[in-house]
């Protein structure tokens, strides 16, 4: 289902998207080819369980098509260098339009802050009217509601 968005009178923004996932390297061939952003994250075996769950989000990007962008990254190299033995690369996405996704990137880099997103111009700065969001679905270690307010 795509992202729903809401605006009121003040130009403040509501997003709803609903993070689908997780995928792995071995089933990226399953994620949507969909407008979105993504989330990529460590993943390691829970030490009582042994069942493998989300330890860290590591990056947030957006592309019209995220599951050729995750195919394809130039950085997957970089993320796999910090995965302990045992540990895999976990990703999510949420779809989302074009004309919300900059805007969806954005407040999820300044809100998140992930290790990978350490030169956007988003960790400090939200160059958009508020934005509350609102993330359901597969959404570990992410925040499920925040608001971002514009700071230039």
């Amino acid at each position: 289902m795509p992202e729903r968005s809401t605006m009121n009178a003040s130009s403040s923004v509501f997003l709803s998207p609903e993070m689908l996932g997780y995928w792995t390297d071995e089933t990226l061939r399953e994620v949507p080819d969909d407008s979105g952003i993504y989330c990529v994250f460590r993943a390691a075996r829970e030490a009582e369980s042994q069942e493998m769950e989300v330890k860290q989000l590591l990056y947030v990007g957006e592309h019209r098509n995220v599951r050729y962008c995750l195919q394809h990254h130039p950085d997957k190299e970089l993320w796999r260098d910090t995965l302990e033995p045992g540990e895999e690369l976990w990703y999510s996405m949420g779809l989302c339009s074009h004309a919300n996704r900059e805007r969806l990137l954005a407040a999820m880099i300044h809100a998140h802050k992930p290790r990978f997103n350490n030169t956007s111009e988003y960790l400090d700065r939200f160059p958009f009217p508020e934005t509350s969001v609102h993330l359901y679905g597969k959404k570990d270690k992410l925040l499920s509601i925040f608001t971002v307010e514009q700071k230039d």
